[in-house]
């Protein structure tokens, strides 16, 4: 029986899907054990989706390595040769799935995984999954990574870099880990989707440069930013436009600006952050006071808050910094995904 449901339903249905996201670093028995779980899942009925066209997620789940992605469209960040787990979950049932490489397609490793290998060289590539029907299910942007060994005296194709901190003066090795490949940034592709609502040139440094540019990247960051889009629009606060102020920062534009050595911006998984919907590139007056002030960065804290309970955010835990309004910039909060709580507040 075909079971027609609302949109926000699939909302939180999808909301659950991602609780699988743990970021598995744990041990292998762990994650046989996660496996196994997933198989005794029973299928759920098929459904009728009102309005296609509105509807970013995909009509399954799709691990990637470590995280589970929901959404119509991703990235993935990988070094040449680098090869990638690919499988659905909660896919529909009775239908059947293939994975294509620009257009060709990609031998199953087992049913519905595949084992995908990248180009040996770096560039862009485009994978698809299609169901039995030829409709596209979802679509993954493919970055393949120009090594960070390519690195010499601080620079990348005459783009500076700069040089991170040494491995001595590392307390944490497994929270600051150097970028093994950098992003190649190009007026060609800088406006190619991540996910469904942010593009590659909204992350890159803001220091001067002509291109190519560079950039480090971390998929969990991709998918804390459309989480909390999605849970503020459900909590009526209109979301058509956040702002990423900043995103992944070089080091040595992190050292000309005078912020900290081990700021995560220059790690790949932090964003600076505010709500722009009239286009005035300053934060909204999301709590209808009639000012714009820090009041409006802790409605979006307040809602990072309301997510740090819920089982399926535990692999996005990170840093929320609040920052209120200067004269050069409005309000905007901070946030990233390091693995454990850090909260700070600058008025």
């Amino acid at each position: 029986m075909l079971t027609k449901v609302t949109m926000k339903t699939i909302t939180l249905a999808t909301l659950w899907v991602l609780s699988s996201i743990t970021m598995m670093s744990a041990c292998q028995a762990h994650d046989m054990q996660t496996k196994a779980a997933l198989q005794k899942v029973p299928p759920h009925e098929p459904v009728i989706i009102d309005n296609q066209d509105a509807l970013i997620d995909a009509e399954f789940s799709l691990k990637i390595n470590n995280i589970v992605v929901p959404y119509n469209v991703f990235s993935l960040f990988v070094l040449p040769e680098e090869v990638t787990e690919l499988e659905i979950i909660y896919p529909q049932p009775d239908k059947r799935y293939e994975l294509y490489e620009n257009g060709a397609k990609v031998q199953k490793s087992q049913d519905l995984t595949w084992h995908w290998r990248a180009a040996d060289e770096p560039g862009e590539q485009q994978l698809t999954i299609k169901s039995q029907d030829g409709d596209v299910s979802m679509t993954l942007n493919v970055f393949v990574m120009i090594p960070a060994e390519e690195v010499q005296g601080g620079r990348l194709k005459y783009y500076h870099i700069g040089p991170y901190p040494d491995e001595s003066e590392v307390t944490d090795k497994n929270m600051y880990v150097e970028p093994n490949g950098f992003i190649e940034v190009t007026k060609a592709n800088q406006e190619k989707r991540l996910s469904p609502h942010f593009k590659l040139k909204e992350f890159t440094s803001k220091q001067r440069s002509g291109y190519p540019k560079f950039v480090y990247l971390r998929a969990p960051l991709l998918l804390k930013l459309e989480m909390l889009r999605r849970e503020m629009n459900m909590n009526d606060i209109p979301v058509q436009n956040m702002v990423i102020m900043s995103g992944y920062r070089t080091p040595q534009y992190n050292r000309a600006i005078g912020n900290v050595k081990f700021s995560r911006h220059v790690y790949g998984d932090a964003a600076d952050i505010f709500v722009d919907n009239d286009g005035n590139y300053r934060m909204d007056d999301l709590n209808n006071d009639g000012a714009v002030n820090i009041g409006d960065a802790d409605v979006m804290a307040s809602v990072i808050a309301e997510l740090n309970k819920r089982s399926e955010y535990k692999g996005l835990i990170g840093g929320l910094g609040i920052y209120g309004p200067k004269p050069h910039r409005g309000p905007f909060i901070h946030i990233d995904t390091r693995g454990l709580k850090a909260r700070w507040r600058k008025p």
